[in-house]
């Protein structure tokens, strides 16, 4: 499982029962003699996958697309690294700053709202909104807050 993510495939729980299926069919034979029928036991298999995936700190997430596999970012932060101490070794590191900026989002709309049945679910596009700040973080490098 670990390996799949880790090069970034799809990893269904479907994947994982056809992977027993195709390395485990002993296992499953004799998983699935004790089942009343076919489909309790896909079931029961099926359940099975999501309870290990879940004990193994996996869960159902909605894939986001890459620009860049992760090895090759990794590559890039560890150059990015090594060029930054070389040139700031001798810098103390409580006067090395990392700041980065977000964006919070507040007084949010719903994401769905109650219409008449058969009328229109338009809204208001100021209400369709929310109001945005940008909070600014920052720490150094030895840890403690700036």
């Amino acid at each position: 499982m670990n390996n799949v993510r880790n090069e970034e495939h799809y990893l269904t729980h479907t994947h994982m029962v056809t992977f027993i299926k195709t390395h485990h069919m002993a296992w499953l034979e004799a998983y699935l003699v004790n089942k009343k029928s076919d489909d309790t036991g896909y079931f029961s298999l099926l359940r099975l996958c999501q309870r290990f995936s879940a004990r193994h700190r996996f869960s159902q997430q909605v894939p986001v697309e890459t620009k860049m596999p992760q090895a090759d970012m990794t590559q890039i932060r560890d150059e990015f690294a090594a060029s930054f101490w070389s040139k700031f070794r001798m810098t103390d590191t409580s006067d090395i700053i990392n700041v980065d900026e977000t964006s919070v989002y507040y007084d949010m709309p719903p994401g769905k709202t109650l219409a008449k049945i058969g009328g229109s679910s338009k809204v208001d596009k100021t209400q369709k909104h929310s109001d945005r700040m940008t909070v600014v973080l920052s720490i150094r490098a030895n840890g403690m807050y700036a």
